[in-house]
């Protein structure tokens, strides 16, 4: 079998359709559902932020029978505006082809040759593991990558999956549990971007997600979520044809104190949605803001995708407090995922 390793060429008709392939076959295997992309979408989604750079490889197999399939990607990501120090990088590999080498071949050929010509010294990586795995086990593909790459774990985060529909009853029995703690809280819901008025407020909630987030020894520089930042996030989002459901948590006071998205791309077709920040100011939490808010999305959820299979998140471990609510709506538990990070002599 030969491979070939090379930059993804996003002019080619037929290879972003072979990216597409490999990517709904990851999803599927991984999610148990998948996003149909077109290829201008899939084209908006690999396009550079003014807030940070990707570079992305494929892997190509020529057959026994001829021609080639894409079987492989591999990625870079440089942050433009903070964490200037750090490079993320990233390999998967078709569930079809693991285990012949290809993920080390992208790492040495591709990864490796992109973190030297960054400058980047913080090499940042993503890898799961079975759900019942050995975290330290040197013989988890992960963990071969991770000492090639010379980097270390850093936090462990645990990747769940809702079976959807969800049924009503548990929604509305969710509800009235949130209820008994509400007070004078409540709920709003926002569908498209967010009100003009309300972008600083918002900008502040993500940032404060960042600066909470239980990530162990992860070492992670929070972003600050202007206006201009957020309204860039929505542009991109239109065009890859992604929409989100979103709740904000608004105090007695009329201020805002927590937040939940949850994001769905726009096609018929598309079975997989993912469960994004969900965030209750500090201040203000011991009110089931979390619960409220979750409930409140998963409700919305129902009437705008009711063709979806599948909602994704992920928790670190040391997270019990949303992973408690994520388990009374009924995710479960896919794989574990270990943040590794390292400052190596490549």
């Amino acid at each position: 079998m030969h491979v070939t390793i090379r930059p993804l060429d996003p002019t080619s008709e037929s290879e972003l359709d072979q990216y597409l392939a490999l990517e709904t076959a990851l999803d599927e295997h991984t999610y148990g559902g998948s996003e149909a992309l077109t290829r201008e979408q899939l084209r908006a989604q690999l396009a550079d932020s003014p807030y940070w750079q990707v570079q992305r490889w494929v892997a190509l197999v020529e057959p026994m029978e001829g021609g080639q399939s894409l079987v492989g990607r591999a990625s870079t990501f440089v942050p433009l505006q903070e964490n200037l120090e750090t490079i993320s990088v990233g390999v998967s590999i078709h569930p079809a082809f693991r285990g012949r080498g290809l993920g080390t071949a992208m790492v040495q050929e591709a990864l490796i040759p992109a973190i030297r010509d960054s400058g980047r010294t913080l090499v940042e990586a993503y890898g799961e593991i079975p759900a019942d795995g050995d975290a330290e086990s040197p013989e988890l593909p992960v963990n071969r990558l991770a000492r090639r790459l010379g980097i270390t774990r850093k936090n462990l985060a645990v990747c769940r999956a809702l079976p959807l529909p969800l049924e009503e009853t548990l929604l509305e029995a969710l509800q009235a549990e949130a209820a008994q703690e509400l007070g004078e809280y409540r709920v709003e819901l926002w569908d498209g971007e967010i009100p003009e008025e309300h972008l600083s407020a918002y900008g502040l909630l993500l940032r404060q997600l960042e600066l909470d987030e239980p990530d162990e020894d992860v070492e992670h520089e929070a972003p600050e979520y202007t206006p201009e930042r957020i309204r860039e996030s929505e542009r991109r989002m239109r065009e890859e044809g992604t929409v989100r459901i979103l709740a904000v948590a608004v105090a007695p006071d009329g201020s805002f104190v927590g937040n939940s998205e949850v994001h769905l791309h726009t096609a018929p077709q598309s079975t997989l949605g993912w469960q994004e920040n969900t965030l209750v100011m500090p201040e203000h939490r011991g009110h089931r803001l979390g619960l409220a808010l979750k409930v409140a999305t998963h409700r919305r959820l129902r009437e705008r995708a009711p063709q979806l299979r599948s909602l994704v998140t992920w928790n670190s471990h040391v997270n019990p407090w949303m992973i408690e609510i994520n388990e009374k709506l009924g995710y479960q538990i896919l794989y574990r995922e270990l943040v590794l990070q390292g400052r190596p002599s490549l």
